[in-house]
């Protein structure tokens, strides 16, 4: 388990639980949340890999925070907007009096949120530790306008919409809009894992001959967004992961795999994308994807498919056609 500051503060007395429910927002799967009984605490989480982690450790998760609470604790997001839009949710759903705790790393920009909470509530308190701080306040009787923290839909280019927090929120993924422009017309079932908010998914469904499109996505609000953004009836919407997704015989499967676990390199994550793509298409389906050109996928590629070509690389990006899948059996025979 992953330890919190919080409960390092807990446990050396520098600030106590009061009684009644808790509320933590943005709660990872392997956190340590031993600090208070089971049925007292009220946990949300919208990505999907942590939220099953937390639900099959037999806590009560939900996607948005909803139950009040004597105190709450939030998790910073890597997304600043997003953090704020935690502790506005937070600061609403704590009683007042209540304790109101914050924390995050320097890499998450807890400073500059510490700076901004400072502004607008009294009585902060601060515990660093490990390249990070833990800070929190008493919930006053009346709270402060905090209407500007709170998150709002975003409207980019091509009348698209976007959350704070979401992959790609503030404007279209260059890696997704090279692949857009190289992807043939389709026919058939299609998947998009890793949807996003939807960009790619209207590119597959201006083919005519496709007859339903499956986007699977991890993040709850880019997922949102997404049904926002694509109102085609062969649209479905699978909130999920490549782990979960139980879909098979696509005739393409397209991708822009995300290659970070936080803000931690993970191209890992893009290899169980190629090898789920590969378990989830027809014999004679298709992967499209694109990646930064210094991801080393290609081994994985020709492992899971009997020909893979690079159609196209720019100097940040490649995009790839892999055809002729190929099943675990068949891909061990290969390499003896």
């Amino acid at each position: 388990m992953t330890d919190t500051r919080f409960s390092l503060a807990l446990e050396q007395g520098l600030l106590a639980l009061p009684d009644g429910d808790i509320a933590v927002l943005n709660a990872a799967g392997d956190m340590d949340l031993s600090f208070a009984a089971p049925e007292r605490m009220h946990l949300s989480q919208s990505f999907y890999p942590d939220h099953t982690a937390l639900t099959s450790r037999g806590f009560s998760v939900s996607v948005k925070p909803a139950q009040p609470a004597a105190a709450s604790l939030v998790l910073c997001h890597r997304s600043k907007p997003a953090t704020f839009d935690l502790i506005a949710r937070a600061a609403e759903l704590t009683a007042a009096g209540g304790i109101v705790a914050v924390e995050g790393a320097k890499t998450d920009g807890v400073e500059s949120v510490l700076k901004a909470v400072r502004a607008r509530f009294d009585g902060v308190e601060v515990y660093s530790k490990a390249h990070g701080k833990l800070f929190w306040f008493p919930r006053p009787d009346t709270l402060p306008d905090l209407f500007d923290w709170q998150a709002k839909p975003i409207t980019i280019d091509g009348g698209f919409t976007t959350y704070p927090g979401v992959f790609s929120s503030d404007g279209i993924d260059k890696g997704s809009a090279l692949l857009a422009q190289h992807l043939p017309d389709f026919k058939g079932p299609v998947a998009d894992l890793g949807a996003g908010w939807g960009y790619l998914a209207r590119k597959i469904l201006s083919s005519e001959g496709v007859t339903t499109l499956d986007l699977i996505e991890a993040d709850h609000h880019a997922l949102e967004a997404a049904k926002l953004n694509i109102s085609d009836a062969r649209a479905a919407f699978h909130w999920g992961d490549v782990t979960y997704h139980t879909g098979k015989n696509y005739a393409a499967v397209v991708s822009n795999p995300p290659f970070h676990l936080g803000r931690k390199p993970a191209p890992e994550l893009g290899q169980m994308f190629i090898r789920r793509a590969a378990d989830m298409l027809m014999p004679k389906g298709q992967f499209w994807m694109v990646a930064n050109r210094n991801l080393p996928y290609e081994q994985t590629l020709n492992e899971r498919f009997g020909q893979v070509d690079t159609i196209a690389q720019t100097a940040g990006f490649k995009v790839i056609c892999a055809r002729r899948p190929l099943s675990l059996s068949q891909a061990a025979r290969t390499k003896r």
